[in-house]
């Protein structure tokens, strides 16, 4: 079966009405190469708006005063803020224990919201009624204005469930006593007792409340859980009906609406799905107060980034139709007459240039960012590249890489098989590891464009582009510049595995037992897949003993068999018979345990899933000069050929190493031939007219006869001449004239 990717979501996909039956066939998931797809080192670096935003310095006024990203908890940001006041003042012993129960009480009972405290902090909480009766003893150590507000929130639960024309009159009362305090006596609690009155107000009143708050939290009186900006976000936001409303200007909002997801508050995540896609036209007003607001200019050139890169289709690895924007030449043009010298900016204005195909600008830019930037030397990688300067691109793409950590393993290709499945599958949790994925494997294939075979593996060993990997090791490096590399400790260590049985064996160690164990397609997370690779070439090349060092001790059983049997079939002192037994053996061994000794990773024998798929190899496909798949419509026009035009393509020496260290006979389930090359020569060691040569030669055929009907030919004429007395059908039927073994034969192969 040969894997053909279908749409987006890379699924192998065949649908057929049979009568009034619906057949849907779907193969697995695979995720993306790097070293097939022939502009994918064009593709700009991966980008997450959330994420990036949070890299942004919240700016000073903002007041954050926990972990930037993570949830506001109501609790704990209280309980910072009550510290703070304790420090400079006498309270009891232990006061501040019984206070911080009081609220966690007081909160679970009248905040309902998924914020109001830690999930570890909502268990076990006692009831209200068993607390209240302590409210005023605890309450009355802190400050007036306090006092009032949390007095105004206990009546507030009380009123909860009551039935009256306005139950949070009384509540209201006491919070509006808390603002009609002097202005130095009401620090702490202004902005809350604001809040509170917008949330209990009638509807017509709730906009002046919100305006307060606003007005409150600007004035500087305390904002520990961030009122202001929600008032803000709430207020001026789109679907606002508040008369109030005019009181935000959209550059106000802007900024509100992009400080939430930074301070954690509620539902920001969400909400910013939407909102960083609002507010992007420019006009000269707007743009004169973001371009002077620093935390606003970066936000502006991320939206930038983010709306180039989505308009000019980089996800097929190459730049779309020009950009037609009239908003972004107006908004580099504020940018720059605003004299932007920030490095980082200078980066971020490279990659908006980057993204809309304004190449030139990109480099302008870039000459101004700083050297070691990540993403500044990602940028200049890429230009060199599409200008074909592969010194160049791999120089600036090294340096970038050692730059990098090593990501988490998996998070690219997990990334990959939820695109087609989750709305939002890149997150603040796994953008860095992706993206980090995404630009090693463009370091990599700077480094196999080059000629720097070690360097790529070192890096795609990096990655989870394992397709990629398997191609240089198997390919592209000879099998002493492996264990030099393995030697020096620039690979993963190559140690003995060890892979348990799933029960305890209770008969002899077999081939069929081997097949079951290792066979098929399933991830077998003892075999470390590097030095199970490793082994696997140590073994096609001739080098038993080293192979055996890697190997688990019941395939290393079977190899030292396999080798044992060849050299028994060259000792002289042997009958002829004894030396064609013993080759038949070793035949057996590589024909059925071929894909667990010698198999390739990758083309062509895709050991990487049990062989059931074939995918196109890298070599046939990287020598060819457009990287077309068979199913891809022929290019008409200079842009869909572009589309198919590697940047990069192979050179001479990875042409010849491809070749060089490919198998003898390149063809799917190579080891399959060479087992009946050994059968062939069994046969000629057997004598004739014997059931046992006749039994290797139609078994051997039967080998070969469907991939290989004319390899197979040889065996089937062998079989009918050289055993006339045998009783089997004479007659010659190509392809499918070999006979099935019915006879006892008795073979010592199968035990190992």
């Amino acid at each position: 079966m040969t894997l053909r990717r279908h749409s987006s979501r890379r699924w192998l996909c065949t649908s057929a009405m049979l009568g009034a039956v619906t057949v849907i066939a779907c193969g697995p998931f695979f995720p993306d190469n790097a070293l097939d797809q022939p502009r994918v080192i064009l593709r700009p670096p991966l980008f997450h708006f959330q994420s990036e935003l949070l890299q942004l310095a919240v700016p000073a006024d903002a007041h954050l005063a926990h972990e930037k990203g993570t949830p506001a908890y109501t609790l704990d940001l209280e309980m910072a803020e009550i510290k703070e006041i304790t420090a400079t003042q006498s309270f009891p012993a232990g006061w501040l224990e019984r206070y911080r129960e009081l609220r966690r009480v007081m909160l679970d009972e009248g905040d309902q919201s998924a914020q109001n405290m830690k999930a570890a902090d909502a268990l076990n909480v006692p009831a209200w009624t068993n607390k209240k009766q302590e409210f005023e003893e605890i309450i009355a150590p802190l400050p007036e204005d306090m006092r009032l507000y949390l007095q105004g929130a206990a009546e507030r639960i009380e009123a909860d469930g009551r039935i009256s024309p306005d139950p949070f009159k009384a509540a209201r009362a006491l919070w509006l006593q808390v603002l009609a305090l002097p202005a130095e006596k009401r620090q702490h609690r202004s902005t809350w007792s604001a809040w509170m009155l917008f949330r209990t107000a009638p509807e017509e009143e709730q906009g002046r409340w919100l305006s307060e708050t606003r007005k409150l939290a600007a004035a500087g009186f305390k904002d520990c859980l961030h009122l202001g900006i929600e008032a803000t976000y709430i207020l001026g936001r789109a679907s606002s009906d508040y008369a109030e409303k005019q009181e935000v200007s959209a550059a106000e909002w802007k900024r509100a609406a992009m400080l939430r997801a930074p301070l954690g508050l509620s539902r920001a995540e969400t909400m910013l799905r939407k909102d960083r896609r609002v507010l992007m036209d420019w006009s000269a007003d707007f743009a004169r107060v973001v371009v002077a607001d620093p935390f606003l200019r970066r936000v502006q050139m991320l939206q930038l980034i983010e709306h180039m890169g989505s308009l000019n289709g980089w996800e097929q690895g190459q730049a779309g139709s020009s950009v037609e924007d009239e908003n972004l030449p107006r908004w580099l043009k504020s940018f720059e007459d605003a004299g932007v010298k920030d490095q980082q900016e200078t980066v971020m204005l490279a990659w908006i240039c980057y993204n809309a195909a304004r190449f030139d600008d990109a480099r302008r830019w870039l000459a101004l960012a700083p050297a070691d930037d990540t993403n500044a030397l990602a940028l200049r990688g890429k230009l060199a590249a599409m200008r074909g300067s592969r010194r160049e691109a791999r120089q600036h793409l090294s340096r970038m890489a050692a730059k990098l950590p090593t990501p988490e393993p998996s998070a690219r290709s997990g990334y990959e098989s939820e695109v087609g499945n989750e709305w939002y599958p890149l997150t603040t949790t796994n953008y860095s590891a992706v993206r980090t994925h995404m630009l090693l494997a463009d370091c990599a294939v700077a480094q196999v464009a080059r000629n720097d075979f070690a360097g790529a593996l070192q890096t795609f060993l990096r990655t989870d582009y394992w397709r990629d990997t398997a191609y240089v090791a198997e390919r592209l490096l000879s099998v002493e510049e492996l264990l030099a590399l393995s030697h020096a400790g620039k690979l993963p260590r190559l140690q003995k595995m060890t892979v348990p049985d799933a029960k305890p064996l209770t008969q002899p160690l077999s081939i069929g037992y081997l097949e079951a164990k290792y066979g098929g397609w399933s991830d077998k997370p003892e075999l470390d897949r590097f030095t199970y690779l490793v082994a696997r070439r140590l073994a096609r090349e001739g080098l038993i003993q080293e192979a055996c060092k890697l190997l688990p001790a019941d395939l290393e059983r079977a190899l030292r068999r396999f080798d044992a049997e060849r050299r028994r079939s060259k000792d002289t002192r042997l009958s002829s018979k004894e030396r064609g037994e013993a080759l038949w053996t070793a035949a057996q061994i590589e024909r059925r345990l071929g894909m667990e000794l010698f198999g390739y990773e990758d083309a062509p024998d895709y050991t990487s899933c049990g062989g059931v798929f074939r995918h196109y190899p890298f070599h046939e496909r990287r020598k060819t000069a457009l990287w077309r798949y068979d199913w891809d419509p022929t290019p008409e026009t200079r842009t869909e050929t572009l589309r198919y035009t590697p940047v990069l393509p192979a050179t001479a020496d990875e042409i010849w190493c491809a070749r060089h260290y490919g198998p003898r006979i390149d063809r799917r389930f190579h080891y399959r031939y060479l087992a009946a090359d050994l059968a062939w020569q069994s046969a000629r060691l057997l004598p004739d007219d014997s059931e046992q040569t006749a039994h290797v030669l139609a078994t051997a055929g039967i080998w070969l006869k469907t991939n290989a009907p004319k390899s197979a030919d040889r065996f089937y004429k062998a079989l009918v001449n050289r055993n006339p007395s045998i009783p089997w059908p004479r007659r010659r039927i190509r392809c499918a004239g070999f006979p099935r073994w019915n006879g006892a034969l008795t073979c010592r192969w199968n035990e190992i």
